[in-house]
């Protein structure tokens, strides 16, 4: 067994490794394109399995991001799917100042320990892609090596995206839920410690184009305790999510309708350290905690055979 991870840790070092420059453009950054955080919304957070709201009022997208061109296929492939620089869209950099996807320098993480020592790992796991007819495609982290270890999402968490307004393949508007496994959480939690999700992203693509907007839950929790300084918000509590997103963002190009989605893609991002949400509301969000604890558990466990 520890000749098998000693292996593990060498291939993730080898495979997880490349430079910021070396990284092929996957997209066209559009600076001055424009567009409407309040177009796609978080409405609604319970417990798993319960009924009781526990936000205090709904929240629009923190932040948006506007491409041309298409966020598809490798984009949204990624090879191992931890976390990894380079490994995925929103783990490579964009525009003329190579910026990160909504994050900063100092949330960068060392998941891969290459550079020795170097925190260049942005974080963000590929949770599915869904077409235009909402059905969902499932992502998986791993495997490393092949046959190796792979954790498939959809074991834990579930997803579902229901057009309200267009006709099926060709919506406008869609409600959409996501919702960990409350019954499996305990034991997980227990063997693996703990870890949070603190971005929701989703990048939605229409016609030529496509916007990326992103959930920050420092942000929103910061709002929710000021708002209610009571707030159960916290760690070991799985979530049920719910919320809405439309294309009001995609006229067409007489600009007297709103065109259908061609496809979107899911993505959160797992901060190396849980504290770093916790500050200063103290509150953090596990939005899909199970796939977070396993995923650092893998990383963590690559880092320590190394060594």
């Amino acid at each position: 067994m520890l000749i098998k991870l000693i292996k593990l840790a060498f291939v993730i070092l080898i495979v997880g490794y490349s430079s910021w420059s070396s990284a092929a453009p996957v997209t066209s950054y559009v600076p001055s394109g424009t567009c409407n955080t309040n177009n796609v919304v978080l409405r609604s957070m319970m417990l798993s399995g319960g009924s009781e709201e526990l936000l205090s009022s709904a929240h629009s997208a923190s932040s948006c991001l506007v491409f041309a061109g298409n966020d598809d296929g490798h984009a949204n492939d990624p090879i191992v799917n931890i976390g990894q620089k380079n490994d995925g869209l929103l783990n490579t950099r964009y525009g003329a100042s190579n910026d990160l996807f909504f994050i900063e320098p100092e949330d960068l993480q060392n998941l891969d320990n290459q550079p020795l020592g170097v925190a260049d790992d942005p974080g963000w796991i590929h949770l599915a892609s869904v077409n235009a007819d909402m059905q969902v495609n499932y992502d998986q982290a791993g495997p490393i090596v092949p046959g190796g270890l792979s954790l498939s999402i959809d074991d834990l968490l579930n997803m579902t995206f229901n057009c309200v307004a267009g006709r099926r393949g060709e919506c406008t508007s869609v409600n959409w839920v996501i919702e960990t496994d409350p019954g499996i959480i305990g034991d997980v939690s227990q063997l693996l410690g703990a870890a949070s999700f603190d971005h929701l992203a989703f990048s939605i693509k229409v016609a030529k184009g496509f916007i990326i907007y992103d959930f920050d839950f420092i942000d929103i929790f910061k709002q929710e305790l000021a708002n209610d300084p009571a707030s159960s918000l916290n760690f070991q509590t799985p979530y049920k999510l719910s919320g809405s997103l439309d294309t009001d963002d995609f006229e067409n190009p007489q600009g007297n309708s709103t065109q259908a989605i061609s496809h979107l893609n899911v993505w959160a991002r797992d901060p190396a350290d849980p504290t770093q949400v916790m500050e200063p509301s103290s509150f953090g969000i596990l939005v899909i905690a199970l796939l977070g604890l396993m995923i650092a558990r893998i990383s963590r466990k690559s880092m320590l055979v190394r060594w």
